[in-house]
């Protein structure tokens, strides 16, 4: 009997991970299924398959880069990564639980079937896990190389790292349930859904990237200076895992323990006494009240303004999506320094601090680091999606009055303006913190330029020639080109080595043999070269799409 309880389960996993994983993922299965259509394509256990890879991608990755901290010593370190992910993993989870219980609105067909309230939740929760472990993975490494530096491959060690974070992730996650519930049951979410949903995985997403870059410069930087002995903590109760692990028959550190245990006690009551028993009604009132609205606003292009400011105008309205701002300008913002801050900790730890290698001798491998920001920067922005995203009124345009080829000259250097701030100002702002010289900023802004036009315009062509109307949401407008996630990842990993590699290299290299006139004369030499293939590129783009324009 339980086994058949374990195969319903199964079943549920298997229908609600589709509804977790992105539309563009799911479309993508189904249209090598209809390639082959004689071979049987199991789109559920491919997505599995898809998120347990990407989850031990992000495990390996970042146990690896985190693995040069000194958790044992330092617990600071263990306890603010803790704490990043923590908060990585219930600003995710909200929306993915808030897919799968409420938007999939699955819940009244369950109900004819001998399903019980525990199995679908169980169901759906599990679908919900996998698309998180992302998140999860991480945080469960943090876990591990604890007590791994500690006493080695020891095994009680790794078992009571195993059971906080079992513990940690418990409370996780029936907080993210009870969160999501209460949320969507108020009148606020019920006519603001959207509104509401981008608010929180904006909140999260500020939080948890702000919070990342927050750490690493504060680690690199005391780290640098007193050697880690005062970082500051960034949520104290996390200690409570790094003392038990280390020490587990301390009075103090079991009295922590139980109070996460406490916890998740009170969390599984609160579950238990309010969420079940209103599951169904509460995802039902959400989907009733649930209707999409889609208002096409007349264009106008008034005498009275000029074509500039219309052109302004309208983009501002088109970009104001919530969703927009969080995943395309945050997340291309955010990425690079993920890993470069993670690499400049641990150089910083070896060569007793960074200053003197930030002067404009190292202007090689500051130009080096400038190309890596530029090209995460570039990839997946605005410019890469800004023609879709008008979806109709694209057409609409085309047909009225105006030099088309002008408008879409303007839009592009105005998506590529939007999109460059923030990592303009990350980027200076970073640089000013570690104290790099001015001169080399003014620099490296110039390699960056030199590195995003080319990409960009080669992704806002490429939109052009790719025009869509018919997707649902930004990350399926986002992904709807991109080829196989496991191939992506891999060239990601060996992108990386390969620039972190070279930028090792070329400090070297600059230290032993390089002085500042000649580091000026080799900037230069890239500088011009670079400009040169960069124009040539734009040029060739820009003419292409004048070209199928045909006006």
């Amino acid at each position: 009997m339980a086994i058949m309880r374990l195969k319903i389960i199964q079943q549920l996993v298997n229908v609600n991970i589709i509804y977790a994983s992105q539309p563009a993922q799911i479309a993508k299965l189904r249209a090598k299924q209809a390639k082959k259509p004689d071979v049987k394509l199991n789109v559920a256990r491919k997505s599995v398959l898809n998120y347990l890879f990407l989850g031990l991608v992000y495990f390996l990755i970042f146990g690896l880069l985190f693995s040069i901290y000194d958790f044992v010593n330092q617990p600071a370190f263990f306890v603010n990564m803790v704490a990043l992910f923590s908060l990585m993993t219930i600003s995710q989870g909200f929306m993915s639980f808030y897919n799968v219980f409420y938007e999939s609105k699955d819940l009244q067909f369950y109900r004819p079937y001998a399903f019980s309230d525990a199995e679908v939740i169980a169901g759906k929760s599990i679908s919900v896990i996998l698309t998180l472990l992302m998140a999860i993975l991480p945080l469960v490494s943090y876990f591990l190389i604890l007590p791994v530096q500690a006493g080695g491959f020891n095994p009680l060690g790794i078992l009571l790292g195993l059971f906080c974070a079992l513990i940690l992730l418990g409370v996780l996650f029936l907080a993210t349930i009870l969160l999501a519930h209460l949320i969507t049951k108020t009148l606020f979410f019920k006519k603001h859904t959207t509104l509401v949903s981008n608010i929180m995985v904006g909140i999260g997403s500020l939080l948890s990237l702000g919070a990342y870059l927050y750490l690493n410069l504060v680690q690199t930087h005391r780290v640098e200076v007193t050697g880690g002995a005062d970082i500051p903590i960034l949520f104290p109760p996390f200690t409570a895992f790094h003392q038990f692990i280390l020490h587990p028959f301390d009075g103090e550190a079991i009295l922590g323990l139980l109070g996460w245990i406490l916890v998740l006690l009170v969390l599984i009551g609160l579950v238990r006494k309010i969420v079940i028993p209103q599951f169904y009604d509460a995802a039902l009132a959400v989907a009733s009240n649930q209707t999409v609205k889609e208002r096409v606003r007349v264009l106008h292009v008034g005498q009275k303004d000029s074509f500039r400011r219309f052109v302004i105008q309208y983009h501002r309205r088109l970009l104001s999506d919530g969703t927009l701002m969080v995943q395309v300008l945050l997340m291309m913002s955010i990425l690079p320094y993920i890993f470069l801050l993670s690499g400049a900790a641990g150089a910083s730890k070896n060569i007793g601090g960074l200053s003197p290698y930030l002067t404009p001798q190292y202007l090689v491998p500051l130009t080096l680091v400038a190309i890596l920001i530029g090209v995460f920067n570039s990839f997946g922005g605005l410019t890469s999606i800004g023609i879709s995203l008008e979806r109709e009124n694209f057409e609409y345009l085309r047909s009225l009055p105006i030099d088309f080829k002008r408008y879409l000259f303007m839009k592009f250097w105005l998506l590529y303006l939007v999109q460059s701030i923030l990592p303009v100002i990350l980027l200076v702002g970073v640089c000013l913190y570690f104290g790099v010289h001015p001169l080399a900023i003014l620099a490296m802004l110039l390699i960056w330029v030199v590195t995003t036009i080319p990409i960009c315009i080669r992704d806002y062509v490429k939109d052009f020639q790719n025009f869509s109307t018919n997707w649902t949401n930004i990350t399926e407008l986002m992904t709807r080109h991109r080829g196989n996630a496991v191939l992506q990842s891999i060239l990601l990993i060996v992108f990386l080595f390969v620039m972190f590699l070279l930028i090792i290299v070329s400090f070297i290299w600059t230290y032993h043999s390089v002085s500042t006139l000649l580091a000026v004369i080799l900037y230069s030499i890239i500088l011009l070269i670079g400009a040169g293939i960069s124009y040539t590129i734009y040029r060739k783009k820009i003419r292409t799409l004048y070209q199928e324009i045909g006006e």
